[in-house]
């Protein structure tokens, strides 16, 4: 007895559904595109409880009559493609003849429709997959297609479905592609009766962008634009200051179909250079326009992956459009009246030196110092000769490495004044990377501080640099009283290079990542608060301008939010009103976190209600300070104490230290002391 059965036709479509229709925004996705197909001017979406009580789709497109409005429901019935060879040309958003089939299939469709010169429509309903009746129907020309219940006679798959705030953020984020594709259409959403959307047609895209994602993010676009090898690339990229930590808001069309190509992220990120922060991206919104025969969107059934048959040329017309882009910006900044050179900065003029020209301020070679001439240099000249006059450089710890002795000829000593000397002892401290000066030359030093041309920094070194009897012997008892409430019993000794907090323990050296610190005191403050005790109201609110997806998604998960100690209200259709944050957050920077969080959540797709608050968390430390942000000492020290309370305080939520410890025993290893 044979073991391969046929399946019967209910159930092979319901297989077939799954390809095509994941989850409600699928559903209105092939809806929009047929409307598209249909040469429609003007679309109207109506949804009901994320989709899953109600879609509807209206367009005022060609519509069809009687006899197609009954073959269109039939598995791969379809008017866009008649023979094989339209498979490599494929010019419209639908060809395979797969959509109303499989949505019919899981949910009961009605559909109304008309074509323009008959006198009457028709109605079509089936239930499950199921003919229920067809019949003429008045209606206006075009076509109406009203999807309910969905998933009604799949259980399994709507009990996967998402929060309402998710689904309803996935359907939004799809109209709004649409919606960029096609400035020329019109574009209108309601959810639940509440209109999100609502788009005029228009020629210039700027007027949606502006709508759609708010007047800061439109101003924040460059225009971009190249074509070679015969592809096009058009449409616009954020500045390097607008970015996001994901890369959500990186919008790819190609023909007009949005899509998704690691390709092209990699050439936009390979145009943007290495000056953009890792884990941030730009947004951007890119048009490319290639012969449809050198694309394939057959590749996925949702048709959101395509491949291409000449990428490498693809890939280089995208990198150079946005580098083109952005470099022509900051060209902008750099050429302005007013900018100052950046390429070096140049001494006073002497009386017979002419003043560069404007032009000449931006060559780099004009600005760079002269080169010096080490051939009027005589090495045997630096080296000591005579024991003449002496000076010695004791060591004050306890090891076993000799007196350092110096030794140089009257009429030969060092005159830290001369070029020449200077230029051999300053390549000297570079190679051994320190910025030291032995006890014994600071006399010689302060002679050569009176000589004309002596640096200000150096004079200052001279200064502030203590006697060897002056330094004191750290100890355990003496650390932790000098810092009252500092468990990790450090006494702090400076910051460097505004990055770095360089503290002192009796048995070494201490470097604290200040950026990576506050993260971890951020991180644990924030989940140790997540039921909002620790949220602070503020006295003037924040207002931030978001997109229309993640106004909606703010919306919906309002309660969540002040779980975390946001309180956030919309205040108009693109913005958002801050009223408190987290009392561990800096309002200046309390803004662009909420941001940064919000395109984190709504890329993973957390349900509302059950948002990770470890990953919310992660977002908020983007508060935190970052290297080269100035610090007090008080603020130093505050960092620390607080640090030194955390249960975890030697690393960062993101697995990187916070603490570096140089012991003593190694220092003088590296001294040769060991």
């Amino acid at each position: 007895m044979s073991k391969i059965n046929l399946l019967p036709e209910h159930i092979y479509n319901k297989i077939a559904a799954g390809e095509v229709v994941e989850r409600p925004a699928s559903v209105l996705k092939e809806l929009l595109e047929n409307a598209l197909d249909a040469h429609s001017t003007k679309i109207s979406v109506q949804i009901r409880k994320a989709g899953s009580e109600m879609i509807s789709v209206t367009d005022d497109g060609e519509g069809m009559d009687p006899d197609d409005a009954l073959l269109c429901f039939e598995a791969h019935a379809t008017s866009k493609i008649t023979n094989e060879d339209d498979l490599f040309s494929i010019r419209t958003m639908g060809f395979r003849g797969e959509a109303l089939p499989s949505i019919a299939s899981v949910s009961k469709i009605t559909l109304r429709t008309r074509k323009r010169e008959l006198p009457e429509g028709c109605e079509v309903i089936l239930h499950g997959g199921k003919m229920i009746s067809s019949k003429p129907a008045g209606c206006a020309p075009g076509t109406e297609v009203i999807v309910r219940d969905l998933f009604f006679n799949t259980p399994a798959r709507k009990k996967f479905l998402r929060s309402r705030g998710t689904e309803e953020h996935h359907i939004t984020e799809m109209m709004t592609n649409l919606a960029l594709a096609h400035p020329e259409l019109s574009f209108e959403l309601k959810l639940d009766n509440r209109i999100i959307l609502s788009t005029p047609g228009a020629q210039d895209l700027t007027p949606r962008i502006r709508e759609l994602f708010g007047r800061d993010y439109a101003e924040a676009m460059l225009p971009l634009a190249t074509e070679e090898h015969g592809i096009s690339v058009q449409g616009y990229i954020a500045k390097r200051s607008f970015s996001r930590t994901t890369r959500l808001e990186q919008r790819i069309f190609v023909n007009s179909r949005p899509v998704d190509a690691p390709g092209i992220y990699r050439a936009i990120k390979e145009g943007c250079g290495p000056m953009l922060d890792k884990g941030r991206y730009l947004p951007c919104i890119i048009f490319i326009s290639i012969d449809p025969a050198l694309v394939d969107v057959n590749v996925h059934p949702a048709k959101r992956e395509v491949r291409f048959s000449r990428e490498f040329e693809l890939v280089a017309a995208v990198r150079k459009a946005v580098a083109n882009a952005l470099r022509d910006s900051e060209n902008t900044i750099l050429t302005s009246p007013s900018a100052t050179p950046l390429f070096g900065i140049r001494p006073p003029l002497r009386e017979d030196e002419k003043p560069l020209s404007p032009e000449a301020m931006f060559d780099p070679e004009a600005v760079a110092p002269a080169p010096f001439d080490f051939s009027s240099v005589n090495a045997a000249d630096l080296i000591p000769q005579k024991k003449t006059e002496s000076f010695h450089t004791q060591s004050h710890g306890t090891g076993d490495a000799p007196a350092v002795s110096f030794a140089l000829e009257p009429e030969k000593q060092v005159s830290y004044a001369d070029p020449a000397n200077r230029s051999v002892i300053e390549s000297t401290m570079r190679k051994a990377f320190l910025d030291y000066t032995p006890q014994g030359m600071m006399e010689e030093l302060k002679k050569a501080s009176e000589l004309p041309g002596f640096q200000e920094a150096e004079k200052e070194i001279v200064e502030k640099t203590p006697p060897p009897d002056r330094v004191p012997e750290i100890q355990p008892e003496t650390t932790e009283k000098n810092q009252p409430g500092n468990n990790l019993g450090l006494r702090v000794i400076g910051i460097l290079n505004n990055s770095y907090i360089l503290a002192e323990r009796y048995d070494g050296l201490i470097m604290i990542d200040q950026h990576a610190a506050h993260e971890r005191v951020l991180f644990e403050k924030i989940l140790k608060g997540v039921d909002g005790s620790l949220s602070q109201k503020l006295l003037i609110p924040v207002s931030l301008e978001l997109s229309r997806a993640e106004t909606v998604f703010v919306q919906k998960n309002a309660k969540t939010l002040e779980k975390l100690g946001f309180e956030a209200e919309p205040f108009g259709s693109n913005t958002v009103k801050l009223n408190a944050i987290p009392a561990a957050m800096n309002q200046d920077s309390a803004g662009k976190m909420f941001q940064d969080m919000l395109s984190n959540l709504t890329e993973s797709g957390t349900p509302g209600g059950n948002i990770n608050y470890e990953q919310v968390a992660m977002c908020a430390c983007k508060a935190a300070v970052k290297a080269n942000d100035e610090l007090t000492m008080e603020e130093a020290l505050s960092l620390l104490k607080q640090l030194s309370y955390c249960d975890l305080p030697f690393a960062c939520p993101h697995g990187r230290p916070t603490i570096l410890n140089i012991s003593m025993k190694e220092i003088e290893r590296r001294f040769g002391r060991r």
